[in-house]
């Protein structure tokens, strides 16, 4: 019994630090290779409320406002008020609310905070996976400004003014 504890809890420990070291340095390597690609406003397709594609090609030669968002989410709420109140500011950007939420609760939102009459704003459905793997979103609420360019201006995680946004267009 002392021979396997002896030599079966050593090798136990070191094959745990491996699968923890190979974990990490694989979820950094993504963060990296997400962070390289958002420089530049990379390929993406969501689908709008009334079910039409939006995408990088759909955006043309405007800057662009990403904001992930969950239709829950308080933060998101406010954000989305703020930008019903002040769309002067960000009217001559293409602003695309994100959600992988479903079609009909984001109708909901969009109803519920007026956003259906902002002519550049858009509430749009991307699954999780794909949010994930295109932008590196994982939290709400989470922004991203794009230049007309398509290069990346600034990123802001957590609950952003408009102010603040339209500084970065």
């Amino acid at each position: 019994m002392r021979t396997y504890l002896k030599w079966g809890l050593p090798i136990l420990i070191a094959g745990l630090i491996a699968y923890l070291s190979w974990g990490f340095t694989t979820k950094l390597h993504h963060k990296q290779k997400t962070a390289e690609r958002i420089q530049t406003l990379p390929a993406f397709t969501a689908y709008t409320l009334n079910r039409s594609i939006v995408n990088s090609a759909t955006i043309g030669n405007r800057p662009a406002v990403i904001v992930y968002f969950d239709p829950d989410c308080d933060h998101c709420q406010r954000e989305a008020d703020e930008l019903r109140q002040k769309a002067a500011l960000l009217n001559t950007a293409q602003v695309i609310l994100l959600s992988s939420a479903p079609l009909p609760t984001l109708t909901t939102f969009a109803k519920a905070h007026q956003l259906h009459d902002l002519l550049n704003v858009q509430v749009a459905h991307m699954d999780k996976k794909t949010a994930y793997e295109t932008f590196g979103f994982v939290a709400v609420p989470d922004v991203l400004i794009y230049h007309a360019d398509g290069s990346l201006s600034k990123r802001f995680r957590g609950e952003t003014s408009v102010e603040a946004i339209a500084r970065h267009l």
